[in-house]
């Protein structure tokens, strides 16, 4: 008798442990999915309309960022895989165009529609190239001497994976005679 009574009350305490494992299991799936959504919370969402050949940009919702021109329409200027993840990346015409060029954002895609913000900066006569390992780098040229091609400021900028930004790589005078 004392054996069917401690045979029972194990099998009700193993129960008892199960029920809990699953409920742990339950919320730590919870925390999981609300750290996925968390994990967006810092990224723009971008949204393409070929039609109209527009980039809609929300930023993030504690950001301070600022459209650099609220008048301009923020076009696309180039789809590309900009750091060689597989995914395609947007670079955005922002507006704010002076006598050193126009800025462009360069935005790489995390997921979906989220993106992080990379550069952006003043870029003029933009050039691209693919470096060694997939990513590309962005070359700005700028005449030195107003109307005279043949003095041109180059910098290129470079992607930096460790920083997860792109930075400014060299600055030359290109003289051409």
């Amino acid at each position: 008798m004392k054996t069917s009574i401690v045979l029972i009350f194990l099998f009700l305490f193993s129960c008892q442990t199960k029920k809990g494992q699953k409920e742990n299991t339950d919320i730590s799936n919870f925390k999981q999915t609300d750290k996925s959504i968390n994990k967006n919370e810092h990224l723009f969402t971008l949204n393409e309309i070929n039609s109209e050949n527009l980039v809609k940009i929300i930023p993030p919702k504690n950001s301070d960022f600022e459209l650099p021109d609220s008048t301009a329409k923020t076009e696309p200027y180039k789809n590309e895989d900009f750091n060689a993840d597989g995914k395609n990346d947007i670079m955005v015409y922002l507006g704010a165009c002076g006598t050193g060029g126009c800025i462009y954002g360069i935005f790489l895609n995390q997921n979906q529609n989220y993106y992080k913000l990379v550069f952006m900066d003043y870029l003029k006569g933009a050039e691209f190239e693919v470096e060694n390992n997939g990513f590309i780098s962005v070359k700005s040229y700028e005449e030195i001497e107003p109307y005279n091609p043949s003095k041109l400021s180059v910098t290129k900028f470079k992607f930096n994976e460790t920083k997860y930004k792109y930075e400014l790589d060299t600055t030359y005078v290109y003289l051409d005679r």
